[in-house]
């Protein structure tokens, strides 16, 4: 029996923790050691030694003396409780990220542990600066919800306002899958196994991450448009919440309530949470969490809050690339910081340690994953890029401008297209991403916010909006794309406006504390304007109208996918092609239908000898051919499938 007295004393603790772990860490190196490798027959499995040796360590840590010396040593910094958290935060990454090549190695595709290792190892990290933390400044869970009541039923109510517009008929509107929806459909079903079942890896600068995520939600719901949408419609849920933290903690409350209240009933925003084609949504309310939680860390001096922000970032790059100029912003704020808010930031050195470290901590197994395919890591660079792709050099060419006039245009371009543009790239709408009186309200607050720019907050939120609007003006094209991609600077752009009405209110003698019945009318009317103008301009001058995937080819392919599925015949399906309705051009086609194969019949269809059971399909062009074939060959089920009003499908089984 073990000696409870040895076992319990406190005066050696940290030193039989540090041993103990060692002795842990040890057996779970030898553990995904033997998991890397294909089992084999034998009656000593590979590394048994390793992981005896660990045994052997941890049930040591359990029999160790409290001597003189091992007390002393307990005391010292190193075995800490913040150092060993932080020691076995980055050891638990490391491992990770070793273990993601150990697996890829030998090409294993349950990841499930490293994940939890992974995660674990971030969650080690964060306890270390949250349990030293909450000692002088947490507030326990129910004195918080008394104090901040009022706000939280508030921002819990435009949540479910926003769930409410964005889960409506989520998998019916919009009526059709766009061809960038399909492919990630497909590509989340390829994560099963092969090199996507590593979750930090990329296809497309897609996170394989999220794309398992995706593919969860197929599991679950089965392979159609809702399952497809299920992840994009929740992170545009989730942005609510996030932007009203963010903008709470860099004007007050009322800036977060209204920056909420415009993010929720953004027409843009609902559309782009309603589509899987891109991932900009996700990045919509993960970076304003990260900025929140740096910003909230610096002010409170709180470096849990800041290592939490780390430690997301790091995780939103196994998400999308729009953690990428997150980052850059990032860094240049800090060092922007230290060189004009030298003292502010000086007094908080720790809190922005903390954060890198989060960062650095959890970015270890993508950042593995990223040096070793720097290509995937590069990808829209590479494809889409301004210089990448020679754009720049055409272009000058083309117009006889100099690389500087045409960069300038680029970002010129992209911000417009968040207040004068129309958004039609991967939307459609004749809107820019803005309405009138929104441009009205984010024009003012952007003025108020480059006023402010000695304050740190109105730096940070400063740099958010101009990154995301220089990295899209400066690294992608083309300009038509500019639309969806200012998506990245969406909440920033809402924030600023919520500050902008705060200041006209303010300017015109209504503001909350002198004239609060005033002020709530006046932001109500606002806020009822906007709410009709986005909700008729997404569900009756967009989603009503038929205008997504305007390419009638791409609309045609989506129609295809969904009613292949719904035949129960496993006789052959043909598809009346001609020179623009082709199956297989289209990935919606192939994920709406489950890869069902259809043949492409190109000649008359006199010429085709179909057989009892079999299904004959005829686009737009060839309908009126296959109505007329179907009247000499009468007995089968015919049936029209329409796009808004316009026949776009025919279908006739042969009896």
């Amino acid at each position: 029996m073990i000696n409870r007295q040895n076992v319990d004393g406190d005066d050696i603790q940290n030193v039989r923790r540090f041993v103990a772990f060692v002795g842990v860490y040890i057996i779970l190196v030898s553990q995904f050691l033997v998991f890397s490798k294909p089992a084999e027959e034998t009656l000593v499995p590979p590394y048994t030694w390793l992981a005896l040796i660990g045994v052997f360590i941890l049930v040591f840590s359990r029999f160790l003396r409290a001597t003189s010396p091992l007390r002393k040593l307990s005391e010292t910094r190193f075995f800490s409780n913040q150092v060993f958290w932080i020691v076995a935060g980055v050891s638990f990454s490391a491992l990770g990220a070793l273990a993601t090549l150990f697996f890829a190695t030998y090409t294993r595709v349950n990841y499930i542990p490293v994940v939890t290792v992974w995660l674990l190892g971030a969650g080690c990290y964060v306890y270390a600066f949250f349990q030293s933390d909450s000692d002088s400044g947490f507030v326990p869970l129910q004195d918080w919800f008394r104090k901040n009541r009022t706000e939280i039923i508030l921002v819990l109510l435009i949540t479910v306002a926003a769930f409410v517009v964005r889960f409506y008929k989520l998998g019916d509107l919009p009526r059709v899958l766009d061809g960038d929806e399909g492919a990630v459909g497909l590509t989340a079903q390829l994560t099963n196994e092969g090199v996507l079942s590593n979750p930090f890896a990329l296809w497309d600068n897609f996170g394989a991450l999220y794309l398992q995520l995706i593919n969860f939600s197929l599991k679950i719901f089965g392979i159609n448009a809702f399952a497809l949408r299920l992840i994009p419609a929740i992170g545009g849920v989730l942005a609510i919440p996030s932007i009203y933290l963010l903008g709470r903690q860099i004007g007050g409350w009322r800036i977060g309530l209204i920056a909420a209240f415009l993010i929720a009933f953004s027409h843009s925003h609902i559309h782009f949470s309603r589509i899987a084609s891109v991932a900009y949504i996700q990045g919509a309310w993960l970076a304003p969490l990260e900025l929140y939680l740096l910003l909230s860390g610096l002010e409170k001096r709180q470096s849990w809050r800041t290592a939490l922000g780390g430690v997301l970032l790091a995780i939103h790059f196994s998400v999308y690339l729009t953690a990428q100029v997150v980052a850059g912003m990032l860094v240049v704020y800090t060092i922007l910081g230290f060189l004009f808010y030298r003292d502010w930031f000086k007094s908080r050195f720790q809190q922005v340690a903390a954060f890198f470290g989060g960062f650095f901590t959890t970015i270890l197994p993508a950042g593995l994953y990223f040096t070793q395919q720097p290509g995937e890591f590069l990808n829209r660079l590479n494809k889409d890029g301004t210089f990448q792709s020679g754009w720049l050099e055409n272009t000058m060419l083309a117009t006889g401008q100099s690389a500087f006039e045409v960069l300038l245009g680029r970002v010129t371009h992209a911000f417009l297209s968040l207040i004068y543009y129309p958004a039609l790239d991967f939307y459609g709408s004749p809107a820019p991403m803005l309405s009138m009186i929104s441009t009205v309200m984010f024009l003012a607050g952007l003025g108020i916010a480059l006023w402010r720019l000695k304050n740190p907050a109105y730096l940070l939120l400063n740099g958010y909006f101009w990154a995301a609007t220089v990295a899209v003006g400066l690294f992608a094209i083309p300009p038509g794309a500019d639309s969806y991609r200012m998506l990245m600077a969406l909440p920033a752009a809402m924030i600023m406006a919520a500050i902008g009405l705060e200041e006209i209110l303010e300017i015109f003698g209504i503001t909350w504390e002198k004239k609060r019945y005033a002020y709530g009318v006046s932001v109500s009317i606002i806020f009822v304007s906007l709410m009709i103008f986005n909700l008729w301009t997404y569900y009756f001058d967009f989603a009503g109208r038929c205008r997504f995937a305007s390419d009638t080819a791409g609309r045609f392919a989506s129609y295809l996918g969904s009613q292949v599925a719904k035949i129960d015949s496993e006789e052959n399906i043909y598809l009346l092609s001609d020179n623009i309705f082709v199956h297989g051009t289209h990935p919606s086609s192939f994920f709406l239908s489950k890869s069902r194969q259809i043949l492409n019949f190109n000649e008359p269809i006199d010429q085709l000898n179909p057989v009892s059971g079999e299904v004959i399909i005829a686009p737009p062009s060839r309908i009126e051919e296959l109505e007329l074939w179907a009247r000499a060959n009468p007995g089968g089920d015919l049936r029209y499938q329409y796009d808004c009003t316009d026949p776009i499908l025919l279908m006739y089984q042969v009896p």
